[in-house]
């Protein structure tokens, strides 16, 4: 709506231009930029000049997503809801919580997942081997080694390896969220 008191500009190119203006409303200043030609600074300079009210980008974004969420089934996971979306995890996670979306939580018995994993290595592996056979990195290895009490050596030494202790949960998030992500090697 338009509510300056100044009178519309006499050129042409500039009036079709403030009325596709007010009938993007909704659409970002870059957006109606490109389908002009002309930069986003130009687009928010006619809309201040001419007083068009705009809706912030971030809220139509907002919007947008609610609103394809809120279309969804239910019992999606985080992952398949932001590989529809376009979107990130943690943005599905944060948009979900608002609107009470129900995602599943992990598995029950996806806690054995490395339990398991150390049960079908063979003994006495040196923690570079630990770490290639379970795909992580040295000092992960080291660490889940030292959680799930596997003996390793360290190539070349008697001595058994020293590891930066850190403070474990009974169930670590990232330890889960690895195991979702790595499909089993058979």
């Amino acid at each position: 709506m338009r509510t300056n008191l100044k009178p519309l500009p006499t050129r042409a190119r500039t009036r079709q231009r403030l009325e596709i203006i007010s009938q993007n409303l909704d659409k970002a200043d870059a957006e109606i930029g490109r389908m002009f030609g002309i930069s986003s600074a130009a687009v928010s300079e006619l809309r201040r000049r001419y007083k068009i009210a705009k809706v912030a980008a971030y809220t139509q974004r907002r919007e947008r997503i609610l609103s394809q969420m809120r279309r969804l089934k239910p019992g999606l996971s985080t992952k398949a809801v932001a590989l529809k979306l376009g979107v990130s995890q943690d943005t599905v996670w944060y948009y979900g919580k608002m609107i009470g979306y129900h995602f599943p939580r992990v598995i029950a018995g996806r806690h054995f997942y490395w339990s398991e994993r150390f049960k079908r290595l063979s003994p006495n592996l040196t923690i570079s081997s630990v770490a290639q056979e379970l795909g992580v990195s040295y000092g992960h290895a080291a660490l889940l080694c030292y959680r799930y009490k596997y003996k390793v050596r360290i190539a070349g030494s008697s001595q058994p390896p020293r590891v930066p202790i850190r403070r474990w949960l009974r169930r670590p998030e990232y330890e889960l969220r690895l195991a979702a992500l790595k499909p089993e090697k058979s």
